[in-house]
Order: structure tokens, then sequence, then C-alpha cells
């Protein structure tokens, strides 16, 4: 959304005055950096691309088309939406695809579309497809129950009543859905009675358990108080700017052993000064303490992180930090919120897209941050977008995690290119302009992105991504990277009841002289959801000498000498001295 700029200090650092003088310097500098760098793990990124991503939305039969309910994008409601994720709903083993969209709405859409298109728009839902397991998919949607008008912005995925089926929760303008996973390929929609409706302006949202009490909880990011205003003040190409409206409250609900939730919004300490307008939200133990914070970025105002003091009670720590800005100071335009350990060193960063420069705060330690977007390579492309859906994932199985950002105007219906970028090892990350396959075809350049997951569609153990496009056709973009001799590795969890899902385990790996760190959470990107099996490149490596497990309780769980290119499934058994069987 457009930017609130304010910026702290009397000067820039030198690196973004460097960036703003001479971006094509920061290029030939970078160029530099990797061929003078070093790396255990794998060389430089190769040609003949390294990354092949192809568009197969047609021939895997997802013929869904996301509406704003209206032919223009008018208003700050229809400019926010939508995300998309991977649900393996049906328990088959094979990742099904969930898309959410918008309606035509009253006192929202346009009121001069004809009365026919109006009624059409107005029957408009999210929609599931089943996966097929021959690379196609099958439309399912009022089969399972979900063909339920609302305006859709995005989902979160979990198990939040402990019974070993995925629940979906879908955030609107307006009441949000809980759709209970009936276990025979049918949901119920719950929400009001389980207490988590909250008909407000949700957006992102994420299932964690804050207390370790074993059960579920969920955070929810709402945005703004819309109101349409013929005055447009803060109007940027007929869209009012988010400084035109007052944020809204988040909300924290605690998980109840009954499948209901309690509001504990006051309770927690999480009713923040100036109230936030959050965008993405996400979980992740940022400190190591074993305790899962809350990272929330918002729309043209400071960033929130907050600390999980243990006690029930959170603490915003984002400014001391040095999470809560830019690495200029300003309050960015926050979208999605994307956790992973992209250099390798064992603490978790956060990969923030904006609508100008992208926010890659990297872990120091200690509790504290340092936005390294410049200086990493992202900036010098991403300058000219407005991004929205991040991913960090592993796409050419060379043991690094890569990024892909999903971009498109925030104020009209205006193509900006994806991105995406191919880790070095060394820090750094290598701009693919036109990756052979391509991000997609040349019909990609129409689409208008917001919301993207990643998720091995085709269980062949590479990570394929998923795209929301605005008033379009989603895209599934198959990864046909070559493999050149590299491995990889894909672990399910399964937790004991009631947090089934493990939500908060970590997993660790040696293979090589070297340790690589994944977090089973949930959500991720902007409003999607994550393939929730946890996924690693092992470059050449065709054998993980360690994998440990460390459970939401703190018991261990460890395996040698594990054989790679296969998904195994890795169960919590009973603790007997702190450690599992």
């Amino acid at each position: 959304m457009p930017r609130g700029r304010h910026i702290m200090g009397d000067s820039l650092p030198w690196s973004l005055r460097l960036h703003r003088i001479r971006p094509g310097l920061i290029a030939v500098c970078g160029a530099l950096v990797v061929m003078l760098g070093g790396g255990s793990f794998a060389s430089a990124p190769q040609a003949d691309p390294p990354v092949m991503l192809t568009d197969v939305t047609i021939a895997a039969r997802v013929d869904f088309v996301e509406t704003l309910g209206d032919r223009e994008m008018s208003n700050i409601v229809e400019a926010t939406g939508v995300g998309c994720g991977f649900v393996d709903y049906d328990g088959d083993g094979w990742m099904d695809i969930y898309l959410v969209s918008g309606c035509w709405l009253k006192g929202l859409s346009d009121p001069q579309l004809d009365s026919q298109e109006r009624a059409k728009l107005a029957l408009a839902t999210d929609r599931l497809y089943r996966n097929r397991g021959d690379g196609t998919f099958e439309d399912v949607t009022v089969r399972a129950g979900l063909a339920r008008p609302g305006y859709g912005m995005g989902m979160v995925v979990a198990d939040y009543d402990g019974d070993g089926d995925p629940d979906i929760y879908i955030t609107n303008y307006g009441p949000n859905f809980l759709y209970r996973n009936n276990g025979d390929g049918t949901f119920s929609e719950v929400a009001k009675a389980a207490g988590v409706d909250d008909p407000q302006f949700s957006v992102g949202a994420v299932f964690f358990d804050y207390d370790r009490d074993g059960r579920l909880d969920l955070y929810l990011g709402n945005y703004l108080t819309y109101e349409p205003d013929p005055k447009r003040q803060h109007t940027v190409e007929g869209v009012r700017s988010p400084l035109a409206y007052k944020g809204q409250q988040d909300r924290l609900f605690r998980g109840n052993a009954d499948g209901t939730f309690t509001d504990v919004t006051h309770k927690a300490g999480i009713e923040i000064q100036p109230v936030g307008r959050a965008m993405g939200v996400g979980a992740l133990d940022y400190d190591g303490d074993g305790l899962l914070d809350v990272f929330v970025s918002n729309d043209a105002m400071e960033n929130f992180l907050l600390h999980n003091k243990g006690d029930g009670t959170f603490e915003n720590e984002a400014l001391l930090a040095g999470a809560a800005f830019g690495e200029a100071g300003d309050a960015t335009a926050a979208m999605a919120v994307e956790v992973g350990d992209y250099d390798g060193d064992g603490r978790f960063d956060i990969l923030v897209p904006d609508m100008n420069r992208c926010c890659l705060y990297h872990n120091l330690g200690g509790g504290m941050f340092e936005d390294l977007a410049v200086r990493s390579g992202i900036s010098v492309t991403m300058i000219h977008s407005h991004g929205w859906g991040g991913v960090l994932a592993d796409f050419d199985l060379d043991g690094h995690l890569d990024i892909y950002i999903a971009n498109g105007s925030a104020c009209r219906f205006e193509a900006h290119n994806d991105a995406l970028f191919i880790n070095d090892g060394r820090g750094r990350f290598i701009h693919i302009d036109s990756p052979s396959g391509s991000l997609a075809p040349s019909p990609r350049a129409r689409f208008v992105s917001r919301g993207v997951a990643q998720g091995d569609f085709d269980n062949d153990g590479d990570v394929d991504l998923l795209v929301a496009n605005l008033n379009d056709r989603p895209a599934l973009l198959r990864n046909d990277t070559p493999r050149r001799g590299r491995h990889w590795l894909s672990i399910k969890l399964v937790g004991r009841s009631p947090n089934r899902d493990a939500i908060g385990a970590l997993v660790k790996i040696s293979v090589g002289g070297q340790t690589l760190v994944r977090q089973r959470l949930s959500g991720g990107s902007y409003l999607s959801q994550h393939d929730p099996r946890i996924h690693f490149g092992l470059g050449k490596h065709d054998e993980v000498d360690r994998l440990e497990v460390i459970w939401p309780d703190r018991s261990r769980l460890t395996r040698k000498n594990v054989q790679t290119d296969r998904l195994i499934t890795i169960r919590q058994q009973a603790v007997h001295g702190g450690k599992t069987r």
C-alpha cells in the first residue's frame, strides 16, 4: 500500500545512499562478492539456468478465476487480498490447493454493475481443488461444503482440535470462517461457535501455541476501519492510502480444551499504541528461548515484534530489536512475513516484502536484527516493484534458501514482474531475470499478484509455487530445475495430541559439516499457507549424518545416517526421562 515515510536521523546509511545514487555500482560490487566469496556447501549459482519454473495451471485443470467483485480496483479493501495455500485435506499424501476469492459486496463493490453481473459475482466463493496424484486437480468445493460467499483475504491451516486432520481458517472483510475438517472429505463452518468469527477487516493470521499448554492458539491480524469517503484524501491513483484510515486492534485467542477459543488480547498485553494496521503475521522463536514470538508487518507504520515473556504476556521489542523500520529508518508498507535461516547460522531471519526495496531482517542473535535487503542484493531489483507474497525456499536443492517475491501494483491492475533470487551461499542473492521455462509463459505479464505459497504438489522432491492473482487465474508453477546430482529430504512431523501438527517443533540436520535448521510453523508468506512438510535441499550429499527433532514440549528425538531423496514421517512418542522414544 502507499508508503508513509518517516526518516529517523539526519542522514541515510551509506549503503542506501549508494543504492539511490548508483544502483548499477551495487550490482557490480555484488558480482565481485560472488566471484571472490567462499562457501562450504555449494558454489555460486550456475547458468543453464539455475531454476526453471513452469506454469502448469491450465494443464493441471485448475480453472478458478479470482474476483474483486468489481471491474476496477477502486478501494483499499479490493487492493488488499488475496492468498492461497496447500493443504492435504483428505490425508492421501498429496497436497491439495485452496484458493481465496472476493465477491460483489454491497457498500464496497461498484453498484453500477448490471444486476445479472452483480448477482453472479455475489455468489463467488473460495475454491478447493483435490490433487488427483497425476498432475491434475478436481474442483471439490461444493462436495466439501465450502461454497460459502464471503469477501476473502487470507488463509491459514492447522489441526486446531487435535483430531488428526487439517482445519482451515479464512480471514475476510467481515466475519471470518473456521472450517472444521469432518474427516470424511467435508467441512463444517464453526467460527462463531468457536469464538473466532471476529467480524472486522482481518488479513494475516497464524496458529501457534504461545503458552505451551499443548493446545493451538490463534493470533489474528486486523487491518483498518474502511469507510468510503468522496473527499478522497490521501489518494493515490484513485485508491485511498492506509494513512486515511484508523487501524484495527489485533486479537489473540487462546485455545480451549473443547475446541473453542477465548479472547485474551488485553490479558496478553498486545494492545499496542498506536494501533497497528496488520498485513502479514508470522510466529517464530527469534531469540532461541523455546517460546514462539510473533512478528506483525504493519502498513505505513512501524512493525511489531511481540516477544513472548513466558508468563502468558508479550512485549513489543521491535524498535529495540531493529525490526520496527527498514534500514533507512522509514515505516515500510510491509506485506508478507516469511521466516527462515537464509544464511545457515542457526538463527531465524525474517523476509518482509513491501512497496519499495523490501526488508530482510538478519538475525544477529541476542534478540537483535539488522535489515540487509540492500546489501544482500534484493533491493536493487525490488525498488521498482510492489512486493506482496514472499517465499524462502531451496529451489535448486543446493542447501541454501532462495527467495521468490510475488509483485503487483497496489493501486490498479498493473503487473509488476515477480522476482526470483538465488542464494549464493555467502549472504547475497542473485536476481534471475528470465529463467528458462520462465516464471510462467508470456501471459504471466498480465497478472497482478498477491499471496504465494510453496509446496511439493507433485511429490518429486523439489519446491513448487502457487501464486494468487487479483481478478484472474492463479499460477501453479512446477519446479523443473535440473537436479545436477543434488539431493533432498522432506519431513512430515506428527506430534502428540492436541498439537498433532507439532507446530513450534525444530528440525536440525547435520550434513557435510554444516547444520541446517527449520521450524514447523503455520501460515507463511502473505495471507497464504505453505506445505506443512519440512523440506531440505542437500546439495551433493546423499546421506544426512544426524537428524534431530526438538518437539514443542522440548523433548528430543535423534536419528543418524538418514537416507535422502524421500519423504519420511516422524511421530512423537511417549516421553521418558526428557527424551522421546
